[in-house]
């Protein structure tokens, strides 16, 4: 066998095998590539499914998310809705319906006044008019301080009087101290020895000008004035005790909204809330002064006023500022009323102080709001904000509402005059003085409590400052020396020049 021949032999035998193993080879790759590939897809289709689940599950948790956000806009809507609303019904609805379901009948025994003499202040409108025309029905003689309208006042006296002196209007302008002293002039000159009732009814919401006395005008015309004629016409009430002065006050003059939740009382926790009144406890303001009270009442302290520097005693006036750069009808009104509870109280309390004045009882009554002439607030200075239209028309809304409300639980002007009557002629208060009557407390008779205690407001309720007697002698002096009287004839701390 040649060379070639065992060639072709050797490849014709191993030839075969290197295929077969080379065809092996190809098919183990190939199918090693298959399982691969098969896996791979597995590998896949599991990421897919994982993948779906988990878009799945966030799509539940959006889901869950916004379920659970509608649910909270849906309660907090709920819960602005009542803060809203509530206080807006308990504001302008069910307080104002309260207090005219629980407001008592102003039902008063009639008095015989036969033989007595009053003087009323500012008597020829509305409250001043209707008390004088109770107390000339009662056979009082009734003589009116009045600026204007007279002669129709002095006619309805006229038609009504039962008494024998025929009734009277005299000017009086309590803008000009000038004229308080020609009244009470004339009334001494003329009627000495009888003044058994005084009413100091005038009352204006005129504020923030200066008088002719350069005195702010809501001071002098509510408190000032009247300080000055009932320390003139002392004598002639001293003189027909027993006597009475009856000073008008308002609730604007002893209680104030309060404002959140810092004002808790003995009376419960929500005392304050929705701008329920609370006693104010701000001080007195004398133009610039400011007449303070003690924290301790019982210690009754000398109260110096509110100043960088002790006011000399003799000099004290001409300190006084009566700029009013900053003045606010509202708030000057408020404090001129609050002099007024203070001096009705003071004058009680020196009345008490000597045997001489005794006989003569000082009070104060609070009418409330009443369906009078008398006009409202003037000259409040309005925030730029105001004009803003959603706040404009939101103010012109509500204060439509609160108007109506305002008129339709306000009292009738005889209503007021029958509880002034009340308290000027009421023998039960002779020795009950320095009280302040208001018919919110109880009803003027047939309370359950003793006669003199029926509609008066407790202590508990009046302001601080009122309660001071260092902050009332502190007042005093101011006033003696804002109109001049004369302290070397003051008898018993009382001046009556």
């Amino acid at each position: 066998m040649g060379h070639f021949d065992r060639l072709k032999k050797y490849n014709g035998k191993d030839g075969g095998s290197a295929r077969d193993s080379r065809d092996k080879d190809k098919e183990r790759k190939k199918s090693d590539k298959n399982e691969k590939s098969e896996k791979s897809d597995k590998e896949l289709e599991e990421e897919r499914r994982k993948k779906e689940e988990e878009r799945r599950k966030k799509e539940e948790e959006e889901k869950e998310e916004e379920e659970l956000e509608k649910e909270c806009e849906k309660w907090c809507s709920i819960v602005c809705k009542v803060l809203i609303m509530v206080p807006i019904l308990v504001t302008y609805v069910l307080m104002p319906a309260r207090e005219l379901v629980l407001r008592p009948e102003m039902t008063i025994d009639m008095p015989n006044l036969s033989g007595m003499r009053a003087v009323v202040t500012g008597g020829c409108s509305g409250l001043g008019l209707h008390t004088a025309l109770l107390m000339a029905q009662s056979g009082a003689s009734v003589t009116l301080g009045c600026r204007s309208n007279s002669a129709d006042a002095l006619s309805r006296l006229k038609k009504v009087s039962k008494a024998k002196a025929q009734p009277a209007v005299w000017p009086l302008d309590m803008d000009s101290l000038d004229t308080v002293r020609a009244f009470a002039e004339r009334w001494n000159s003329q009627n000495s020895t009888a003044l058994h009732i005084l009413v100091n009814n005038v009352g204006s919401t005129n504020a923030c000008s200066l008088t002719s006395d350069g005195i702010e005008s809501a001071f002098q015309v509510n408190y000032l004035s009247h300080f000055l004629l009932t320390n003139l016409l002392l004598p002639a009430l001293r003189a027909s005790s027993p006597s009475r002065v009856v000073n008008v006050a308002c609730q604007e003059g002893y209680l104030r909204p309060a404002r959140g939740w810092s004002h808790r009382f003995p009376e419960g926790i929500l005392q304050g809330w929705l701008g329920s009144p609370v006693p104010i406890q701000e001080t007195i303001r004398v133009g610039s002064a400011r007449v303070a009270f003690s924290a301790d009442r019982k210690s009754f302290p000398t109260h110096e006023l509110e100043a960088s520097e002790e006011m000399p005693e003799e000099s004290s006036t001409d300190l006084v500022d009566w700029s009013l750069d900053r003045c606010r009808a509202a708030d000057a009104y408020s404090n001129a009323k609050l002099a007024v509870l203070a001096f009705s109280r003071s004058l009680e309390s020196r009345l008490r102080s000597s045997a001489q004045n005794e006989g003569v009882t000082s009070h104060a009554i609070n009418p409330n709001a009443m369906l009078t002439d008398f006009k409202q607030l003037a000259g409040e200075r309005l925030s730029s904000l105001s004009y803003f239209p959603p706040v404009w028309i939101a103010g012109k809304v509500f204060g439509f509402i609160s108007d109506r409300m305002r008129k339709m639980t306000m009292r009738s002007v005889e209503h007021g005059a029958k509880g002034v009557l009340h308290v000027a002629s009421l023998k039960a208060v002779e020795r009950s003085g320095g009280g302040l009557y208001d018919d919110t407390e109880t009803s003027f008779t047939r309370c359950g409590r003793a006669p003199a205690f029926c509609g008066r407001v407790p202590d508990a309720w009046l302001p601080p400052v009122v309660l001071d007697e260092g902050a009332l002698s502190e007042l005093w002096r101011l006033s003696s020396d804002l109109v001049h009287l004369d302290s070397s004839s003051c008898e018993s701390e009382t001046c009556d020049a």
